[in-house]
Parts: structure tokens; C-alpha cells; sequence
């Protein structure tokens, strides 16, 4: 039976993982039609052989290291559901990679809709590999009906061993540790410093159950014209629009928190975003976590002037992809797997980690090979409507933002935890973000 011993980030993501607070992440593609239980059934076998690490379980090794064991049981079944009064979601079943694979696949099915919810642990794969499963069944499902598509091309044998150095070349192999070595340095400051939550809460304990609203999702979508005249405020700014991005998410945090009565001006914010560190490749990566965690502190008295938020973003991101930094959250693993306490009581400290967390995942499915019915992809049977994607919150850290390009328009996921902030606070925070575009924009995009 073949193993792989779980990388420092996977270790980390694997011990941060509590009842109160799952580790999990899901994203939810809302389809207008239904699909024939075979064929996709079908297509969810071939997808999931070429992707190892979602039919694996964790096992302890020699000295307590975590290893994969990767066997060759059949897929993960899929978990055909029926819509049942209210309830957003469909029932969730339990994941523990101690017991069996860590990503259960749910078909809820509502009249003439389905949602195709893909949910599993962190330590499994990151966000972008979520979409890449789900285009590759989409694509395995349409060829099976009978469209001309081809699915994606498989990844190279050794791709999911040479996940823990991203694919570097041995040149890199010789400097990035001195590059990560650098971000460590020069984070080291912000990592001894006291970050404020987005309001003061008591994190729920560990051992307490997830709440009953879970995820706590809310959404928007900026049209295609609006979402134009965002990017062309970017083009004009002589910025990236993840850098435009970035600063309207800080500015509406420090829009947000005064209105809600606890933007103390010394407080300090800290954005968690996500850097993909994926590498070129002949074929597709195989589900795996490709990517790091850049840490961008603001004090709350800076987040009302939008001219030095965006400066400062646009210098941030250039130095992290100058200096690497995004490496740096893989080397401070590697250095904690060998303390005392190790990863495990890293994972579980009781202290605000993030402020909030951004992840920018881009122009979603643009490139797909799927056909399309308009702007939205589409099957026999089924056209594909909405994306959600739900990152998960940790002890502290009570909101996540995905946002991306999706078919065109910007959309926005908001995943709050309803024990800390309400409904109407999570809306009233989605509403400070679009005010803050409307300012970058220069006139009101319209939801």
C-alpha cells in the first residue's frame, strides 16, 4: 500500500481542524436542469482515480509523522439529496481522515435546479484544485453524453510527490529555502503581534459543535458593465485588480467596524491572502494544497485613506512575488514540525490569526472546454448559473471573502460565523465593500 508523508502545511491544515470550527471548504455550482445519475456517476469515478489525495486517509508513522495512505478503494460515493423545506445545504456528513477520505460529493436537487456541492478537509487540496475537480466531471459527464469535449490531460506520475517543493527545479530548490528563510525574517514582527477580530467575541470552545447555520453564506454579483467599468478603474489606477480588490476589502472593514461601534484606532488589521504557488506543468496538477498565505497588516486608522491602501497593496504584492513570500507559511511549518509541541499547538492557539481572509481565485472556468449556452457553460441536460465558494473560518478569524471573476461578472462570497456576527451585519459588510467599488469605480455598481 503506498503512502506520502503529509507536507508541513498539510499537517497544519490537518491539526486545525475542530468540531467548533471545521477545516473544510466547499464550492457549490447552482445548475439550471438535472443530471442522469450513470453518466455522472461515471465521470465522478474517472475524475477522482486521477486525483490520489481524495480516496486517502491520515495515519501516524514513525516518531507520530502524519502520512497519506493511498489505496486504491473505490470513489467517494456520491450523495444524491432532495431539497427539503428551508435548508440552504444538504446535510452533512461527517469527515475524518483518520477513518476514510476526506471530500463527500452531494447532488441536491430541487424541482427543475441542482446543486452540485463539492465539500472536503483543507488538508486535502486547496480551492483552485476544487474547480479543477468539478470542470474535469463536468467535462468526463458531457463526452459520456455525447458532446465533443476532451477532459483534462492527467497530471505527470510524479506531480503529487513534488507538491511539498511546488515543482521547483533544482536551481530553485538552492535558493527559495533562503528566500522563505527572508520572509520568515521579515514577517517575524507582524507574526509577534496582536491582530484585532473584526468585533471582540470569545472564539467558541474547540471541543463545541459547529452552529446549526453553517455555512453562514452571503452573496453578490456586479454585472458585466459594472464589472468592466471596475476593471477599467484598475487599468487606470495602474493596478491589478486583486491590489484594487485588496484595498476596498480593508477600507470597507474600517467602514464596516466604525459603524458597528469597535474601530479603536489602534487597533491592528491583519488580511490573510491567498498566493497560489503553482508552477507550469505538461499536464494538470492533481488535487493538492499549491499555494501560500501572504499576512497584510494595516492599523485601523489607515483604512480610510483609500490613495495610501492602494499604494501600499500594489508595493505588498509586488514584494511578495519578488521575495517569494508566499513561501513563507511552508517554511515556518517545516521549522514548527521540529519544536516542541510541534504544528499541533501552532494550529490550536487561542489568539486572532486573521482579521479577515481574502482569496482572489480569478477568472473562473474562462478557459473551459465546456460549450455555453450564452456567457454560462453548460451539459445535456443542465446549464450552469451560479458559483459559490466557501472558505472556511477559524477560531477568531469570523468572515472569509472569496471573490472572482465568473463569467464575466465579479461575484463575492461572504462566509461569516453566525455566532459572532448576524445575518444583517454580514449584509451590511457585503454593502461597505460594494460602497468602497462604487468609490473605485466612480459611479454605483449596481448589485
Amino acid at each position: 500500500m503506498k503512502t506520502l508523508p503529509l507536507t508541513p502545511f498539510e499537517t497544519y491544515l490537518y491539526e486545525d481542524d475542530v468540531p467548533a470550527h471545521p477545516c473544510w471548504q466547499i464550492v457549490r455550482h447552482r445548475w439550471r436542469g438535472k443530471f442522469e445519475r450513470a453518466p455522472l456517476e461515471k465521470a465522478w469515478r474517472g475524475t477522482t482515480a486521477l486525483h490520489p489525495l481524495l480516496n486517502s486517509v491520515v495515519r501516524r508513522g514513525f516518531l507520530g509523522k502524519l502520512r497519506w495512505v493511498v489505496s486504491a478503494q473505490a470513489a467517494p460515493p456520491i450523495h444524491w439529496c432532495r431539497r427539503e423545506g428551508p435548508r440552504e445545504w444538504p446535510a452533512w456528513l461527517p469527515i475524518d481522515l483518520d477513518k476514510g477520505p476526506g471530500v463527500r460529493l452531494y447532488l441536491l436537487e430541487d424541482g427543475e435546479r441542482t446543486d452540485a456541492v463539492l465539500c472536503a478537509h483543507h488538508a486535502v487540496c486547496d480551492g483552485l484544485a476544487l474547480l479543477d475537480i468539478m470542470e474535469d466531471l463536468y467535462l468526463r459527464y458531457a463526452g459520456d453524453r455525447g458532446d465533443p469535449v476532451v477532459p483534462k490531460p492527467d497530471a505527470p506520475a510524479d506531480a503529487l510527490a513534488r507538491r511539498g517543493h511546488i515543482g521547483a527545479g533544482f536551481p530553485e530548490r538552492l535558493w527559495l529555502p533562503l528566500l522563505q528563510l527572508a520572509g520568515i525574517v521579515a514577517e517575524s514582527k507582524l507574526l509577534r503581534r496582536t491582530v484585532a477580530p473584526l468585533v471582540p467575541h470569545v472564539p467558541a470552545p474547540d471541543a463545541s459543535p459547529r452552529p446549526e447555520e453553517w455555512p453562514a453564506l452571503v452573496t453578490r454579483v456586479w454585472s458585466e458593465a459594472d464589472t468592466a467599468v471596475v476593471r477599467d478603474a484598475a487599468k487606470k489606477a495602474e493596478c491589478g485588480l486583486p491590489e484594487m480588490l485588496m484595498r476596498d476589502l480593508q477600507a470597507a472593514i474600517g467602514s464596516w467596524r466604525l459603524a458597528q461601534g469597535v474601530n479603536a484606532p489602534h487597533d491592528w488589521i491583519r488580511l490573510g491572502t491567498a498566493v497560489s504557488l503553482r508552477r507550469k506543468t505538461k499536464g494538470s496538477w492533481p488535487a493538492a494544497n499549491l499555494f501560500g498565505v501572504a499576512i497584510i497588516d494595516r492599523s485601523a486608522k489607515q483604512l480610510s485613506n483609500r490613495e495610501r491602501l492602494l499604494r501600499r497593496a500594489t508595493e505588498d504584492m509586488g514584494l511578495i512575488e519578488k521575495w517569494k513570500f508566499g513561501y513563507a507559511t511552508w517554511m515556518l511549518m517545516s521549522v514548527r514540525r521540529w519544536w516542541p509541541g510541534g504544528i499541533r499547538a501552532y494550529a490550536r492557539r487561542r489568539v486572532v490569526r486573521m482579521t479577515c481572509i481574502m482569496s482572489f481565485m480569478g477568472k473562473v472556468y474562462s478557459r473551459s472546454a465546456l460549450p455555453r449556452q450564452g456567457r454560462y457553460p453548460q451539459v445535456p441536460g443542465a446549464v450552469l448559473e451560479e458559483i459559490h465558494g466557501v472558505a472556511p473560518t477559524r477560531p477568531g478569524t469570523c468572515a472569509c471573502m472569496d471573490l472572482g471573476i465568473i463569467f464575466g461578472c465579479l461575484n463575492g462570497s461572504l462566509h461569516f460565523d453566525p455566532r459572532v456576527i448576524t445575518r444583517a451585519q454580514a449584509e451590511a459588510f457585503m454593502e461597505a465593500l460594494a460602497s468602497q467599488l462604487r468609490l473605485s469605480a466612480g459611479r454605483g455598481p449596481s448589485p
